[in-house]
């Protein structure tokens, strides 16, 4: 499995995977420093490449670097060559051990609090062949983490397009207003503009939801003012709930202080701040020998959110074709 032969030629994967990822970033020095190699020997890996198929294969500029019409072709055929290794590797190494094959799967705070429990215990009975881990953390935090190669797969907020991220956009999704609950709370909508003449509590400028909320006050031409900083789930809800400030959440991730009686939401209009769920998978791995049974399952599981969720969540057109198929569809677009 060390070498691939074509004609006089011989291609070795080591020299893929760096072509592959230099393709990616577009920039050697970049695709160095995620390889853990020196650049010289990256840059000698690929020249080495080019001779021994006897075409460029990337043409140099002051940005970096971009594939010739022979390098995006080989490209394709890389992650593919990289892929079908990987997961034989997979396969061959669990049949041999017996083994359960672990997938680890990153969620927001929200997604967890609704529906992280229910998965682990429903993928532990519908996917015995299969290790659910769980990894909660911020939006950003899990697409770091799934270039890292530390998460396999995600349900991520507004996740940016990015060389090596597949994308598939699931749900639009409203976040509320919400402050301490009194025996006086208003149920009406407030206005956005409203919203933004009070300081609020939020997480730092990473947040999804707060970058979403200063995109749109700069389109008001009107300032985000911030009482207090805090990336803690937890600590915000305290904070609001004991008076401290208000704050612009996700319903999912402040439902439980919301049925203890301790906060209190209102829906925001004029314009109405929304982020997208999206699932996300690396393309820099191979795929999982249950992979296309995983992201089925997982489907149901986003289901059961939207539910949740009622009038807050809008549902886009991909949830009604199995995951599998739509992977499947757009890994394929990604490859001509």
């Amino acid at each position: 499995m060390d070498e691939v032969r074509g004609g006089r030629h011989i291609i070795n994967l080591r020299q893929l995977r760096y072509f592959a990822k230099t393709v990616e970033f577009g920039n050697i020095t970049k695709a160095a420093e995620t390889l853990l190699v020196a650049q010289p020997a990256l840059g000698l890996q690929i020249r080495q490449l080019e001779e021994e198929l006897g075409v460029p294969l990337l043409i140099r500029h002051s940005r970096g670097v971009s594939p010739t019409e022979a390098g995006q072709r080989l490209y394709v055929r890389a992650l593919e060559i990289l892929e079908l290794v990987e997961r034989t590797r997979s396969e061959v190494a669990l049949s041999g051990r017996g083994e359960r094959e672990t997938i680890v799967l990153g969620l927001t705070n929200g997604t967890t609090a609704l529906i992280g429990t229910q998965l682990i215990r429903d993928a532990d009975a519908a996917l015995p062949n299969i290790q659910l881990s769980l990894v909660e953390e911020m939006s950003s935090v899990l697409v770091d983490a799934l270039d890292r190669g530390e998460v396999d797969i995600a349900l991520a907020y507004d996740a940016p397009e990015k060389p090596g991220l597949l994308r598939i956009p699931l749900i639009e999704e409203e976040v509320v207003f919400v402050h301490a609950a009194t025996d006086k709370d208003d149920p009406r909508p407030i206005a956005f503009s409203s919203v933004l003449a009070m300081p609020l509590v939020l997480p730092n400028e990473r947040d999804v939801i707060r970058v979403r909320l200063q995109a749109l006050a700069n389109q008001l031409a009107l300032p985000l003012r911030i009482g207090y900083e805090v990336s803690s789930i937890g600590m915000l809800k305290r904070l609001v709930a004991d008076g401290a400030s208000a704050s612009v959440m996700p319903y999912a991730s402040v439902l439980d202080y919301v049925e203890a009686g301790r906060l209190s939401c209102r829906r925001i209009v004029d314009p109405t701040p929304k982020r997208t769920l999206y699932l996300v998978r690396s393309t820099r791995r191979g795929r999982f020998v249950q992979e296309d049974e995983f992201v089925d399952f997982l489907q149901s599981g986003v289901h059961r959110f939207i539910r949740i969720l009622g009038d807050l969540a809008v549902t886009l057109p991909v949830m009604d074709t199995p995951f599998s198929k739509v992977m499947a569809r757009l890994t394929s677009d990604s490859d001509t």
